[in-house]
């Protein structure tokens, strides 16, 4: 793959990752004062579950998902990491958990090991989403 191509996936995962933060303050508009849990309502939607997994001067990782149940077995889908980055503005999703991927202890650093396209297929995954739980009416407001 020549450098110029490289370049150019890597500009448009920046630019990727400035949308979602954009998407992710007009979700959690008050993130930086929010609750490590929190539950959006939605009508007609299911609930959104905030947890904030790690804070620190300039970032915040947390964990954005549905809870469905299935019999006695309730279902975190997607259960999609991200960590926000207030100095740059930008968000980059770094985990989606599900039954295949790393136990949440050892998710928090996997995608790091991650290639370029394996990350813009995610964080456009991420884009689709956040869009489409504001869409529902999703918003986090501070207790």
């Amino acid at each position: 793959m020549s450098h110029t191509i490289q370049r150019q996936r890597l500009h448009d995962l920046n630019r990727l990752n400035e949308v979602n933060y954009q998407l992710i303050m007009r979700l959690l508009p008050d993130l930086l004062n929010m609750a490590d849990t929190a539950v959006s309502k939605a009508k007609n939607a299911d609930d959104l579950h905030l947890q904030v997994i790690e804070r620190s001067p300039y970032t915040t990782a947390l964990s954005l998902t549905h809870h469905y149940r299935a019999g006695a077995i309730r279902l975190a889908v997607p259960d999609l990491w991200l960590r926000v980055y207030h100095d740059v503005c930008v968000a980059e999703a770094i985990a989606q958990i599900d039954g295949n991927s790393p136990a949440h202890a050892r998710a928090y650093d996997w995608h790091r090991g991650l290639d370029a396209e394996v990350k813009r297929q995610l964080n456009t995954f991420t884009e689709k989403w956040l869009r489409d739980c504001l869409q529902q009416g999703h918003v986090f407001k501070h207790a």
